[in-house]
């Protein structure tokens, strides 16, 4: 990122110092003094009319005596440095004084330097230049700082426009991509036996185990919208064997395994990680932990763990709806098979994910919206 400098005033510009003395002839003294160094001047006979003057004009420097009536040169220097505004103008208070404590009490309420009178105009002015070139590095300085505070606000709020805008966009993208899985999904429904009820079942199981295998809050809902896709390569199973009601031969039975590799190929060329997840469901939920499985038979850990989950939760959905062929299988027989089929056909970890959140899948059963869907399932019929 290149950042502009802002332009700063030239240290070289004419300096305005600000004279307090209460004598005179001191204050003509060191104005000629100044004015022959460059400086413009003001003048003013004690701490009140300087301070009234200073806060007007804002000198670029002060020079004041210490010993002044209604207020002395150490009262206005603490008075300069305890306001904001003329905080960082420099302060050379000049004293008879040459002693430690006078000294020491200046440096405390923050003077810059010292002069001790009579005072030496060479001295006075390399004491003031010294001090004015201090200054205008930190004018600088602030005025860059401030020009990059206010830059970086600017990015800033830029940056945060942009990333509502991405998240809004991101919301569209995911909302257009679920709506597009939905419709695959009840088309796929509306070719096979399969009913909606079925696949918002396996979907919440899926879920649920994925949940319990402690996966991110994101995998769990990619998981949930990925799942109902496990059949969707069922669009280009002949109706004759998707509906047929006896045992398939064995060239029927490599058709209806091809809707494996027909859902992949249906789900593939997109990079979008809801439709990644959805691609390797549908292409893998039919493989075995042991490689027993289809389409093609790898094992273990070589399953998309994705598809390992919606394995479990397609089968315990299977045995526990009633089909035209056979009558629901009881909860307890249910998982009873998944513990058994732990190792050969299902990852052992992920029938432990289900059956710890047995709590959780009978709570989808028996929940209102899964009625009301089996009611409204019945009233088709």
């Amino acid at each position: 990122m290149v950042v502009q400098t802002p332009a700063i005033e030239s240290s070289d510009r004419q300096h305005t110092v600000a004279i307090v003395d209460d004598i005179p002839s001191n204050l003509t003294y060191f104005k000629e003094a100044l004015e022959t160094f460059g400086y413009q001047t003001i003048t003013a006979e004690n701490g009140k009319e300087a301070l009234e003057k200073i806060m007007a004009t804002m000198p670029d420097l002060v020079l004041s005596d210490v010993n002044m009536p209604e207020m002395n040169g150490y009262e206005l220097c603490e008075a300069l440095k305890g306001t904001e505004e003329t905080r960082d103008v420099p302060v050379i208070l000049v004293t008879a004084q040459d002693d430690r404590d006078a000294l020491i009490r200046g440096l405390e309420i923050g003077a810059d330097d010292f002069l001790i009178k009579p005072v030496n105009l060479s001295e006075l002015q390399a004491r003031v230049r010294n001090l004015l070139i201090i200054k205008d590095f930190r004018d600088q300085s602030k005025v860059y700082t401030q020009h990059l505070e206010d830059e970086v606000a600017r990015r800033t709020s830029d940056l945060n426009a942009a990333v509502v805008e991405l998240k809004s966009l991101n919301v569209q993208l995911k909302g257009s991509i679920q709506d597009t899985i939905q419709r695959l999904s009840t088309a796929a429904e509306y070719r096979d036996n399969d009913t909606a009820a079925h696949i918002w079942r396996m979907s919440h199981y899926s879920k649920v185990v994925a949940k319990s295998l402690g996966l991110s809050r994101d995998i769990v809902e990619n998981v949930l919208y990925s799942s109902p896709m496990h059949d969707v390569g069922k669009i280009g199973t002949p109706d004759y064997i998707l509906l047929k009601r006896g045992k398939l031969t064995p060239d029927e039975k490599k058709i209806m395994d091809a809707h494996t590799t027909i859902g992949e190929s249906i789900l593939s060329g997109s990079d979008h990680p809801l439709l990644v997840m959805a691609r390797e469901v549908a292409g893998n939920h039919h493989e075995w932990w042991n490689g027993e499985g289809y389409p093609r038979k790898i094992r273990g850990e070589e399953i998309p763990l994705t598809a390992r989950i919606v394995a479990v939760a397609d089968v315990y959905d299977a045995l526990t709806t009633k089909r035209v062929y056979k009558e629901a299988w009881s909860i307890d027989d249910a998982f009873t098979h998944l513990e058994e089929g732990a190792g050969t056909h299902f990852d052992p970890t992920c029938v432990g994910a289900i059956l710890d959140a047995r709590d959780d899948i009978l709570a989808i059963q028996n929940s209102t919206e899964h009625q009301q869907m089996l009611k409204a399932e019945e009233n088709k019929t």
